[in-house]
């Protein structure tokens, strides 16, 4: 009995290992023109007169908060922030994800910038975003890989409609 070890909390009982470290935006950064916020706002405007009439107040509300939280996301620069590899998981700042929680991985390219989506179970939202540094994906595809399978899934149906939706209804204009 004296000899058994207690649950500490930690996540693994060993000591956690820094594996890998990188820094870079914490989020996706695009700078946004007239054209996005003018073609978002009557957007919003058509939705809002839309729901007014079929729901009351509440959803208007809703919409020009999501409008509020896009402008100020598309006018605030992102700030740098620390990623590490770890044995026990992938640390992002402070915030600790676990291998046990981690489904899958892969790498995009979005606006110019390479990004590691992981797939995470039990979590809100469901993913983990890093944006990583074209020099380091090699050896950040090498560390994952070894706990983590790297697959991307196939697109949802809400993925395809998304993709649809963005096409019909461009916010910005085209390059």
């Amino acid at each position: 009995m004296e000899n058994e070890k207690k649950y500490n909390g930690d996540p693994y009982e060993t000591e956690e290992e820094l594996l890998f470290a990188w820094e870079s935006d914490g989020r996706l950064y695009k700078q946004r023109g007239k054209d996005f916020y003018s073609s978002m706002v009557v957007l919003a405007l058509l939705v809002s007169v839309i729901m007014f009439f079929i729901e009351g107040l509440m959803p208007v509300f809703l919409i020009w908060s999501v409008v509020f939280v896009i402008w100020a996301l598309t006018k605030t620069p992102p700030v740098a922030v620390a990623h590490k590899i770890t044995s026990w998981g992938i640390r992002s700042e402070d915030q600790l994800y676990v291998w046990g929680e981690m489904n899958n991985f892969w790498f995009e390219e979005k606006w110019g910038k390479k990004i590691l989506r992981v797939l995470l179970r039990r979590r809100f939202p469901g993913q983990l975003i890093l944006i990583v540094n074209e020099k380091d994906q090699e050896k950040i595809k090498e560390m994952v890989n070894k706990f983590v399978v790297l697959e991307k899934p196939k697109p949802s149906w809400s993925d395809k409609l998304v993709k649809w939706f963005g096409e019909k209804v461009p916010l910005d204009e085209k390059p």
